[in-house]
Parts: structure tokens; sequence; C-alpha cells
């Protein structure tokens, strides 16, 4: 069951490309292609890993530890 999910991200991502990369190309659009295959690239990847039941860190984890220090003085400000 594994292998089947993987071959389904890897040929859903195939056919992607297959579709829209020789738009891309024909009228030029270079900047799309690039932020196209980064973005598509990184959904692949972090859908194998999803598949594997690889722990992915949620994003909004980090973000409230970066902000973390902040809500502690706004905190003491208001007390």
């Amino acid at each position: 069951m594994l292998i089947v999910s993987i071959l389904s991200v890897l040929i859903f991502s195939t056919i992607l490309c297959i579709v829209e990369i020789p738009k891309m190309l024909k009228e030029n659009l270079h900047r799309e292609l690039w932020t196209f295959s980064i973005l598509l690239g990184l959904g692949t990847v972090l859908a194998i890993l999803k598949s594997l039941n690889v722990d992915i860190p949620n994003p909004s984890d980090f973000i409230a530890w970066v902000y973390s220090p902040l809500t502690n003085i706004v905190k003491n400000l208001l007390e």
C-alpha cells in the first residue's frame, strides 16, 4: 500500500508537469516555471514524507515560537 501511495503522488506530479510546463515554455513564463517547479517539488516531497508517516512539523508552531517572547512582553505590560 505504501508503494501505491508514493507512485500515485509521483504519477500525479508527472502528469501535472506534462500538462503545465509546455504551456509555460510556449508563453516564455520562466519565473512562473521556476516557482511552479519549486512548489511542485516541495509539495511532492511533503506528500511522500506524509505517506511514509514521517512527522512533519506544523508551520504555526514555529510562528508561535517566534512570537512567544513578544506575547510575554505584552502580557507583562497589560498586568
